[in-house]
């Protein structure tokens, strides 16, 4: 399975990661009324916001085939995601379209890209291990 994500050629890793964020972008920018109107929204919002940035911190990873030891590439990598979510709550704020500009979602959007990164970098290692042994 882990040798499977990792043959993917570099123009299906690009196309799926510009769709990934395509993806996230449509799905931070629908107007609240679009959205579920259920009791526990506050913690599916939440569940959401850290499942789209935890792939986009996979999916970055996976794209630029960055390697655990290179912590300085992945410090900017993380910013530039971190980003990407402060562009996303400002635009929501920005766009009146009935949703509103949230720290909390920041720090959830922060700790999902950290997973993601941790994540690839473990099932990098566990694809090098394998290699090794064959």
């Amino acid at each position: 399975m882990i040798s499977f994500i990792f043959s993917f050629k570099p123009w299906a890793r690009i196309t799926i990661g510009v769709l990934f964020m395509a993806t996230v972008a449509v799905l931070s920018l629908m107007p609240s009324y679009d959205l579920p109107g259920i009791a526990v929204y506050l913690v599916v919002h939440r569940i959401a916001h850290l499942c789209m940035y935890l792939g986009l911190g996979f999916i970055a990873c996976w794209n630029l085939k960055i390697s655990p030891d290179r912590m300085k590439l992945i410090f900017l990598l993380l910013a530039g995601i971190f980003m990407y979510g402060v562009l996303m709550e400002t635009l929501q704020r920005t766009m009146h379209n009935g949703r509103s500009f949230h720290f909390s979602d920041m720090i959830v959007n922060l700790i999902g890209a950290i997973t993601g990164i941790l994540i690839y970098g473990y099932l990098e290692r566990k694809h090098k291990q394998a290699a090794e042994v064959l």
